[in-house]
Order: C-alpha cells, then sequence, then structure tokens
C-alpha cells in the first residue's frame, strides 16, 4: 500500500485538472483526480507493484508517477501524451514510468479506468501499438495504490 510520495510536483489546483482533461477529452476516475491533486506525480513508497500474466515478470517497479508541470520532463504528464500523440489510443493515459522505460497506464476506454503495464519493446523503433503489450495491474487507481508493495 502506498505509504508516501517522494519528489512530488509543484501543486495543481482543481482547475488546471480540469483544463487537462477538457484538452485531452478526458473524465478521470475520483481516486486518481484526489492523488494528483495531492501530490502531482512524484516516486512512490513502496513502489513494486503486481503485474498480470507478463511471463516471468510478476512485479514492475515505478520510477515515477507523471505531474502535470512536472519539473523533469520525461516526468510530465503532457510532454508524455504530446509525444505518444496518434500513436497510442485515444482514453489510454500513461500514468507513471518505470525504470525500464515501460508505462502504467489507466485504460480509460472502458468503465472504471482499469490499470494496465504497457510492455514497450515491441513499441520500440517501430511506434506500432499493440494491444497484446497490456497487461492487467489493478481494476482502479485505489486497487493499484493498494497493491505497492516493497521488492
Amino acid at each position: 500500500m502506498l505509504r508516501e510520495v517522494n519528489n512530488s510536483n509543484r501543486r495543481i489546483d482543481e482547475g488546471t485538472l480540469a483544463s487537462f482533461e477538457a484538452r485531452h477529452s478526458l473524465s478521470l476516475p475520483r481516486a486518481y483526480r484526489d492523488f494528483m491533486l495531492r501530490t502531482n506525480g512524484g516516486r512512490p513508497v513502496p513502489p513494486a507493484f503486481p503485474i498480470g500474466d507478463l511471463p516471468n515478470n510478476p512485479a514492475g517497479v515505478i520510477q515515477a508517477f507523471f505531474g502535470l508541470n512536472a519539473s523533469i520532463r520525461s516526468h510530465d504528464l503532457e510532454a508524455v501524451l504530446s509525444e505518444l500523440e496518434g500513436l497510442i489510443p485515444s482514453g489510454v493515459l500513461p500514468i507513471a514510468c518505470t525504470d525500464g522505460d515501460d508505462f502504467i497506464c489507466m485504460d480509460l476506454r472502458g468503465p472504471g479506468g482499469c490499470i494496465v503495464f504497457w510492455d514497450r519493446r515491441s513499441f520500440w523503433g517501430t511506434e506500432l501499438w499493440n494491444e497484446d503489450d497490456l497487461y492487467p495491474v489493478a481494476k482502479d487507481f485505489q486497487a493499484m495504490l493498494e497493491a505497492l508493495h516493497d521488492f
């Protein structure tokens, strides 16, 4: 279970988050909205999370949750979305990265906003989206925070 978030970004307000949602035609789940308003991304403690159905790799480690107006460009949600524009389906929202440069995403294409691990190996160099590269993590953002553990 999430105990703390280190190196979080400057706080954002409801207006900043609402503008982000409007620009990207998204409706973020309450638990994720609350997290962003409280921390605006950062490094979770503990950082490990379960990955379902990924052969020989039952867990991953979050390097950082993305934030808005983040001080590190590669941890900035807008910058990440800009780089992936037109390359990933609408409604798949990268919310964090791993040390291996894979992403944890919120899949907003269906109800609830389930959390998935995007193994990006086949994407690197090809920039071709493949649904088979998504692996289940949690039924929603709150469940993912509760599943975080030490490694």
